[in-house]
């Protein structure tokens, strides 16, 4: 498929509708256990995955049926909390995102009650960057890692683009590792969710635009919700400013890109 920007397509027509048939139901389900509907889902990957693109894109696509948190470890970082360049460093940095998290599903949960959380990254993830081990990190923190991964209802993984030839950008601000940390971090993201039971799996594609699909249907999969969706396209955008062509009453063929 060729690839499209994620910020030039429109809906020409969307359709949500519940699942009739309990089968369409992701979750397991008896006679006596009915169908539930996920309070918590946490969206992780590596480094460069397009969780936080993927995130705003299900903000939108599913407009009062979810509520996307912000990932908190962008907030702290953009917020003057200095990356640890240290192991202790590091400790306090992980400690704050970890507090901030919890803070974030709580207050967002006790506001909007009635909407399912989609988390930017979970608790689980800063054991990845702990400078000691899991078990450590899950001690230094008061719990589990048991009692982390029961927070989320269900855990949608995007492997890092980093696994693509040409599919990473590394962005100075916030995103400093290089390809190959990216790809270790990912690896190591993904084994510590990997025991979760409900364990949707996002592989890195050559079209970011399918890769936004398959999250999309994911979600609503786990919602139990049948949609039908038609894409658009918007047209480029032009390559001078929009500016230039104010007051242009027609524009000639060799004026266009």
């Amino acid at each position: 498929m060729t690839f499209r920007d994620p910020t030039r397509i429109t809906l020409t027509r969307r359709r949500f509708q519940r699942a009739a048939d309990p089968a369409v139901a992701i979750a397991a389900t008896t006679p006596d256990q009915p169908i539930t509907r996920p309070r918590r889902i946490v969206l992780t990957g590596g480094p460069g995955s397009g969780k936080s693109t993927a995130a705003s894109f299900l903000a939108r696509e599913f407009t009062g049926e979810l509520w996307v948190l912000p990932e908190s470890a962008t907030l702290m970082y953009r917020g003057g909390m200095p990356r640890g360049e240290s192991p202790v460093g590091t400790q306090i940095a992980q400690r704050a995102i970890f507090d901030c998290q919890c803070a974030l599903e709580l207050a967002h949960g006790e506001q909007h009650p009635d909407r399912v959380q989609i988390c930017d990254r979970g608790t689980v993830d800063g054991a990845a960057y702990w400078p000691h081990d899991d078990a450590n990190f899950f001690r230094t923190m008061g719990t589990s890692h048991e009692r982390e991964l029961a927070r989320y209802d269900a855990v949608i993984f995007m492997h890092t683009a980093a696994h693509l030839p040409a599919g990473y950008e590394r962005d100075l601000e916030v995103r400093t590792e290089d390809r190959d940390l990216a790809i270790a971090l990912d690896d190591r993201i993904f084994g510590l969710y990997a025991s979760h039971p409900k364990l949707v799996t996002i592989e890195s594609r050559g079209s970011f635009l399918d890769k936004l699909i398959a999250v999309r249907t994911a979600v609503a999969e786990l919602l139990s919700i049948e949609l039908a969706t038609e894409f658009d396209t918007l047209p480029p955008r032009p390559s001078v400013p929009l500016s230039t062509l104010a007051g242009l009453g027609t524009l000639s063929a060799d004026m266009l890109p």
